[in-house]
């Protein structure tokens, strides 16, 4: 499973196995040149939170090599008032980032996070999903489904939470082998520890989403096994689930303090909340799901084709009438529904009647998720569970009539999967080059921090890309990517964005000498600038008298203050 796994990643990643010192970025097939990275060019630079994951991981590991507070971010929003602080300390990827970054450099470790967590997913995904049928080679079908889902696929190329993935099949793995073992009067506490263990992970990660997802999974599951232990008059699993909701709670607890102490009581939820930023990034309609040609990428991505959503409808049926392995698969086939209303979000809405709106307005929970399609995570995660539990009936009862079909129903699932596997490419890779050894990077990191914090161009808020170099050459910047409560930030961001534009006023530069800034870093960002707009903004600068080009190379130009 574990070849099979990596197979499928170099093959639906490529030809990032060649490059892995690369950037990775997606943009969808067909895309006729509006998303930048259809566009990009070794003289370009893409931005995208792909850096900036990156970039927070060296925050983190700096933090702790000089035993200081891991939450602080000293090095975005430099010379402020107070420092900045960062609640996402990404374990378990930040400390082998931290191992393999002095030996391949900062990408190559990055990287190398994406292709181990998600062996990690599909392998729990296979061992969880073994529990539900007697073929391996199914569980090995569904798992890569799961693993290779686009919203997966789209989200490892952009946003830290899919590297998370392999919490919720790990965690669902050793729940239900803690219940078997109580049940049959074995030994269950290290797997209920596991799956406590698994929501301190997720917790300390500080992938907020991922963790409110997993709290409210697993709280479903232990009542629900409670109700079914009394319903069908059996001993209740109070013992476990006990352990469970402690591992539970204490994950829950942490986010809590963490958030309370890095947001300082300001405004935690950014852009969540905000009823228009879900209308924005919500699917278009329910047959996103199955339409590959409205698949988009990103946020909004929910496809998962006819194949896997007709096995789950099938499926559903199935873990709700029947016994056996299928009656395991009960408690989700009962949470099927309401995950694909929240998911869909305003896309479940039948004409007049928008009750997801409703329930955004009465309740927080709901209300504060700004992206409702991030519940893929566990919404693909269910519909591949009964599509192997449909699939699983149907090959016992065609199986027990005629048995010497065994290997024919085998070649069918194993060219199935590559179908399903192949339709769910809807995006071309693309790898952009690195930038370490970058001659305006060198002449930074050469310069070191007491040459000053920098300031990334163009100046605006979130620039992923001015902190991306900062990492790399070991300098603080004035930039930042942060939702720290910083209302200075955002003046001083307000008082130098003309420099974007080339205008350098006064008022620019005395915050530039107020701070300690000498050198300005222009990214040739091509969702900012037009073809040649770099040029004429490098050009316009040093006319102003106040900077002079000390060097340029592909996507940046180093200048300085006269």
């Amino acid at each position: 499973m574990a070849v099979v796994t990596l197979a499928a990643w170099a093959a639906l990643t490529w030809p990032l196995a060649l490059h892995m010192d690369g950037i990775w970025a997606q943009h969808a097939i067909g895309d006729p040149g509006d998303d930048p990275v259809a566009r990009y060019q070794p003289e370009l630079f893409v931005g995208g939170d792909r850096l900036q994951n990156a970039f927070i991981q060296t925050v983190v590991i700096d933090n702790v090599r000089h035993l200081r507070n891991p939450y602080l971010d000293l090095s975005e929003g430099a010379a402020g008032p107070t420092p900045l602080r960062t609640s996402s300390l990404d374990v378990p990827w930040t400390p082998l980032v931290a191992l393999l970054w002095p030996l391949v450099g900062l990408q190559a470790a990055y990287n190398a996070t994406l292709v181990l967590s998600t062996l990690a997913t599909g392998l729990a995904a296979f061992g969880w999903l073994r529990r539900h049928t007697r073929w391996p080679l199914l569980a090995g079908a569904g798992a890569l489904a799961y693993t290779f889902t686009p919203h997966h696929l789209s989200q490892l190329a952009s946003h830290f939470n899919a590297v998370m993935w392999w919490a919720f099949p790990a965690a669902l793995w050793a729940f239900e082998v803690a219940l078997e073992r109580h049940r049959s009067g074995r030994s269950w506490l290290r797997p209920a520890l596991a799956v406590g263990a698994v929501a301190v992970v997720v917790a300390v990660s500080g992938e907020y989403h991922l963790a409110l997802y997993l709290t409210a999974m697993l709280c479903f599951l232990a009542v629900f096994e409670l109700a079914s232990a009394w319903l069908d008059r059996r001993p209740a699993p109070w013992a476990p689930a006990g352990v469970v909701t402690a591992g539970v709670a204490l994950g829950v607890a942490y986010t809590l303090v963490v958030f309370a102490y890095v947001f300082r009581g300001g405004d935690v939820q950014g852009g969540n909340g905000d009823y228009e930023e879900v209308l924005r990034l919500a699917p278009g309609s329910a047959l996103w799901l199955v339409r590959r040609d409205l698949a988009t990428l990103g946020e909004g991505m929910v496809y998962v084709g006819w194949a896997v959503v007709a096995l789950a409808a099938a499926g559903l049926v199935v873990a709700l009438v029947g016994r056996g392995r299928a009656r395991d698969a009960r408690p989700h086939a009962v949470l099927a529904v309401p995950l694909l209303f929240l998911t869909l979000g305003p896309a479940a809405d039948l004409g007049a009647v928008r009750p997801y709106r409703f329930l955004a307005e009465h309740v927080s929970v709901v209300g504060l998720q700004r992206v409702p399609q991030r519940l893929m995570v566990l919404t693909s995660l269910v519909l591949v569970l009964l599509a192997v539990c449909a699939l699983d009936l149907a090959a016992e009862r065609l199986l027990a009539a005629w048995p010497r079909l065994a290997p024919v129903a085998a070649a069918a699932l194993l060219a199935g999967t590559v179908l399903v596997l192949n339709d769910y490419v809807v995006a071309r890779n693309v790898i952009m080059e690195d930038v370490a050894d970058n001659r305006v990077v060198t002449a930074l990191r050469a310069a070191g921090d007491q040459a000053g914090p920098i300031l990334g161009v163009p100046v605006r808020g979130q620039v992923s890309a001015t902190s991306y170099v900062a990492a790399l050459s070991r300098r603080r910047a004035l930039n930042a990517y942060n939702q720290t409560p910083a209302p200075w930030q955002d003046e001083r961001m307000r008082q130098l964005g003309p420099i974007g534009a080339g205008r350098v006023d006064p008022a620019a530069v005395e915050i530039l000498r107020a701070t300690g800034t000498t050198q300005l870093v222009v990214i040739n960002e091509p969702h900012i600038y037009k073809p040649g707009r770099w040029r004429t903004v490098i050009d316009r600068l040093v006319a102003s008298g106040h900077l002079r080009l000390v060097t340029a190379d592909g996507p940046f130009a180093l200048l300085e203050l006269t």
